[in-house]
């Protein structure tokens, strides 16, 4: 197996460039070498996690992890997960990267209005006040009707919020409050988007198509198996 010293710079550097998870077995030198943070981070964000505390508070750094992946937002200093840059950056990769961010960035409504109409889902990880405003609710669900259930009874008993919830999946129905259960248009969105299956053949139709199949191009006939056939 060929020898890799850990502690040469020029070729962890290397290494890093070609899988950023290299960095794990840096020497502690070189995991605070910020050039070659900066390498890995940039050829995958979660190598961030293997970083001092220092450069995970490195603004530059972390916008280059958050960009490659969002979701390495989790390993970033507790200051850069309030900071609203680093914060739509990553949401911007990964909607679901809000569920990282600190309770005031999750109260900010250009930040969480930018996350569900990402990934709606992330609805559950806005502030409460932003889980019951309807402009943020209506993108989210238009995004994933699902996320109809993070948000409160009062909107879901709002018509136009569960028709765009239904419009986006039929399964959004079951959050719908009692009251819109029982209108009649709710009942007819969420009815007309359910994909019917389709009927299954019987096995005396396909036999009878493959039967004419064969004598059309080889003149075969195919004879019925003997043993039962489930019908």
């Amino acid at each position: 197996m060929e020898y890799i010293d850990w502690n040469d710079k020029e070729e962890v550097l290397k290494l890093v460039q070609r899988e950023g998870l290299y960095l794990k077995f840096a020497s502690k030198e070189l995991r605070n070498d910020k050039d070659v943070v900066l390498t890995a981070v940039q050829q995958n964000g979660w190598a961030l996690q293997f970083t001092p505390e220092k450069l995970r508070s490195n603004k530059e750094i972390v916008l280059v992890a958050v960009q490659e992946s969002g979701h390495s937002l989790v390993c970033a200093s507790k200051k850069l997960r309030n900071d609203k840059d680093v914060v739509l950056t990553a949401i911007q990769q990964n909607g679901d990267a809000l569920e990282s961010a600190s309770k005031k960035i999750c109260n900010d409504k250009d930040i969480v209005m930018t996350a569900v109409q990402q990934y709606g889902l992330a609805l559950r990880f806005a502030s409460e006040e932003l889980r019951n405003n309807k402009n943020i609710v209506l993108a989210a669900v238009q995004q994933n009707g699902l996320a109809l259930q993070f948000t409160s009874k009062e909107l879901q008993n709002n018509k136009e919020i569960v028709l765009a919830a239904l419009q986006s999946t039929p399964d959004a129905f079951e959050y719908a409050s009692p009251r819109l259960k029982q209108d009649q248009e709710v009942q007819k969105a969420a009815e007309s988007d359910i994909t019917q299956e389709p009927e299954k053949p019987d096995i005396d139709t396909v036999l009878g198509e493959a039967r004419k199949w064969c004598q059309e191009h080889n003149d075969v006939s195919i004879t019925q198996p003997q043993h039962n056939i489930e019908r």
